[in-house]
């Protein structure tokens, strides 16, 4: 088990308060950060959070920092972000009683899990991401109800985008890909809250999910109105379906 979750049971995870906890996040865009948490279906793990941000450390740049070694390592695409332990839903909208939390910054995974064996390398030390921006939150115990094709949440600012499987019930899986849009404008304001974006006639499966090359026709509903587009995907920035295999259980 990975040490970012595993020291916690998930018995009675939807009664009880949840515990503070290691919430390690992949993190996404250069000129704009999004911190995508990674979950298990487990306490206090059960959530699929996507939040936008700005690092800050007194007397050092680790934006400038971050974006540089983007440039310098184009092909990299993990970049992950390894925090102080914190109590997740403190971050959630609409009373969001914590708006930032500290932690490592590192090129490649910081637990070096069997998906992406190669050593990490660590950016920033005790920096602090600032919350300006809850794009996603939900909750995985008890599950939401899957759908039957795949279903995305569009998500990014300007011309960075991004997609990130909707997670629902065990067995799933977590992916980011960053994607290009043709046939449909999405504005700023409305990727503040991501979209959701269902792909018609697709399988809901690892094995059937959107890849690198491969475009694919999508609807979404935008202002009260269904509007279609084409997803042509980039980057497949992670991919994860092991921790998300089966429910944990005490």
């Amino acid at each position: 088990m990975n040490p970012h979750a595993h020291t916690h049971d998930a018995g009675a995870a939807s009664t009880r308060p949840d515990p503070a906890g290691g919430h390690g996040m992949v993190v996404v865009g250069q000129d704009t950060m999004f911190f995508s948490h990674l979950p298990m279906f487990m306490s206090p793990h059960h959530y699929q959070v996507i939040v936008e941000g700005t690092l800050s450390q007194p007397g050092s740049d680790p934006q400038g920092a971050y974006r540089e070694d983007r440039k310098r390592h184009p092909q990299a695409n993990v970049y992950t972000f390894n925090p102080a332990a914190f109590v997740l839903p403190d971050i959630f909208p609409p009373a969001l009683t914590r708006k930032q939390f500290r932690g490592d910054l590192f090129r490649g995974h910081f637990e070096s899990p069997p998906e992406f064996p190669d050593e990490p390398a660590l950016l920033a030390r005790g920096i602090t991401v600032n919350i300006s921006n809850v794009v996603y939150s939900q909750k995985l115990i008890p599950h939401p109800t899957r759908p039957d094709g795949l279903e995305y949440l569009l998500f990014g600012r300007g011309e960075e985008l991004f997609l990130a499987h909707v997670i629902t019930t065990p067995p799933d899986f977590d992916q980011i890909l960053s994607v290009n849009v043709t046939g449909h404008a999405f504005g700023d304001d409305v990727l503040r809250r991501g979209v959701r974006v269902q792909m018609p006639g697709s399988v809901n499966s690892p094995a059937q999910r959107l890849k690198p090359g491969n475009t694919a026709a999508a609807t979404a509903r935008v202002s009260d109105k269904d509007v279609a587009f084409t997803i042509n995907p980039g980057a497949e920035l992670y991919f994860m379906k092991r921790e998300l295999a089966e429910e944990a259980t005490t």
